[in-house]
């Protein structure tokens, strides 16, 4: 039996597609993934593949990144990670060899400023931006007139969101979605009363 890990709804992407069993890789990750790959699934992988003392630094690590990206942040717990932020670069300097560090890792000390700043981390990640760009990529059609194109397809597009209001209710449009899971199976015509 294969052990799976399950996360709510649209909380994390399907990391088994990305894997290669030839290669011993993981691709395609998006930047959420890795975040949850690094709060959630690496603790759990490495555990007995490494030593004690390495498994403590790397579940050290991910303690601070799900302490940093919660939905509500206080003041006492950003001047703890400020405190540990330092320590714990220190600690991981210890473990990897110095080609590992590129300015990416050194930025683990600012982030906890930058959240004392600005507030809870998802209000200024930039996923959404990511999605709505993806979105306007797969519109353009003509590369040599990328504004027109994209303005054209948006155009095209609520044209036919605004049609699709007086289809019938049998026909699934963008008004009248088709159910996402089998949710008329589960019902009954019993009657408690």
């Amino acid at each position: 039996m294969d052990p799976e890990v399950m996360f709510p709804d649209g909380y994390a992407a399907n990391l088994r597609r990305g894997v290669n069993l030839s290669t011993l890789r993981v691709l395609g990750m998006k930047s959420h993934d890795y975040h949850i790959w690094i709060e959630r699934l690496l603790l759990a992988m490495v555990r007995g593949f490494v030593p004690e003392n390495v498994w403590l630094v790397l579940a050290e690590l991910s303690y601070f990144f799900r302490q940093l990206c919660a939905k509500e942040l206080s003041r006492t717990v950003i001047d703890d990670l400020e405190r540990a932020a330092p320590l714990l670069l220190c600690r991981l300097e210890k473990i990897f060899p110095p080609g590992f560090f590129l300015p990416m890792q050194h930025l683990i000390l600012h982030l906890s400023n930058e959240a004392r700043m600005t507030g809870p981390v998802q209000f200024h990640w930039c996923y959404p931006i990511e999605r709505c760009l993806k979105v306007l990529r797969k519109k353009c059609r003509n590369k040599a007139r990328i504004e027109a194109s994209i303005a054209e397809a948006s155009v095209l597009e609520e044209v036919s969101n605004f049609t699709t209001t007086y289809y019938a209710e049998n026909l699934p449009s963008i008004h009248n979605p088709p159910p996402r899971y089998n949710a008329r199976e589960n019902e009954s015509n019993l009657s408690l009363f």
